[in-house]
């Protein structure tokens, strides 16, 4: 994986979900190719599985938009804390356990290999790489302890108001493609099944360790790049794309935050 900064080591990362994304040209028979590719993936590291549907908006010329399902397969670690995913126009690797980008990247090409090797894709559509934190506070702190002011939006103090929530959103072309980066805040209730993620990835199937306290005030720190130059699939130019999102997603993180939530956090030095 490309460097040009020293990896950020976290002892207590707030990072909470990965997920890296490659949309195929549509392959509509995939259905028969998953008992090969399940027999081989379970192999690497993936015994668990799950099938399921997922909901596809289509939008065709002159006509109201149209409701479809679509067969999802999932092949999941023991843990069910990584998993890669498998549809008709994508494959996904997404954890709740992220160790290094040179593992996650690693874990990747194995699962671009295998899948790869069974159904034969033609194009690589979309090439997507999304990080999610969750920021937490303890007694007495303020986010402008964590993050940089341009996240914050305004200042509330002179506004007399009792309670708020704050989000906003950049959006920017980069050398790659498209980064978004959204921030947002959410006041927890045991009623939001799945706060620990943002609300479209709430149905998401893997294990989380976090637990949230009722009412508590949090707030995610969401890094989405991407992207959407149709190409030839081959895995090694999908794995140099992931590398150039990673390392633009690596600055952005650090452009974010500050230096005391990254001691907060453990920052450990790196090795010289």
């Amino acid at each position: 994986m490309k460097r040009s900064l020293p990896p950020l080591k976290l002892r207590y990362s707030p990072l909470v979900y990965v997920i890296a994304q490659v949309r195929v040209s549509a392959v509509v028979s995939i259905d028969k190719f998953i008992p090969d590719i399940q027999e081989r993936i379970r192999h690497q590291g993936f015994p668990r599985f799950q099938k399921g549907q997922i909901q596809e908006i289509r939008f065709d010329l002159g006509q109201e938009p149209k409701v479809a399902m679509a067969e999802r397969y999932e092949f999941q670690n023991k843990e069910g804390t990584s998993g890669i995913i498998l549809a008709p126009d994508f494959i996904a690797l997404h954890t709740s356990k992220y160790d290094t980008g040179e593992h996650f990247v690693d874990t990747l090409q194995t699962a671009l290999n295998i899948v790869h090797e069974v159904v034969q894709f033609s194009l690589a559509e979309r090439i997507g790489l999304r990080y999610v934190d969750l920021l937490r506070l303890r007694q007495n702190e303020t986010w402008s302890e964590y993050l940089k002011p341009g996240l914050l939006g305004l200042d509330t103090s002179t506004l007399n108001l009792s309670e708020f929530l704050s989000r906003f959103e950049f959006v920017g072309i980069t050398d790659v493609g498209k980064l978004i980066v959204r921030y947002s805040q959410v006041r927890y209730s045991q009623n939001d099944q799945g706060m620990i993620l943002p609300p479209d990835l709430v149905l998401n199937s893997l294990k989380h360790d976090m637990h949230l306290n009722q009412n508590e005030l949090v707030a995610f720190l969401d890094l989405d790049h991407f992207s959407e130059l149709s190409r030839d699939f081959e895995v090694s130019s999908v794995l140099e794309t992931i590398s150039d999102l990673h390392e633009t997603l690596d600055r952005t993180f650090r452009s974010a935050t500050t230096e005391t939530a990254l001691q907060r956090w453990g920052k450990q030095e790196a090795a010289k």
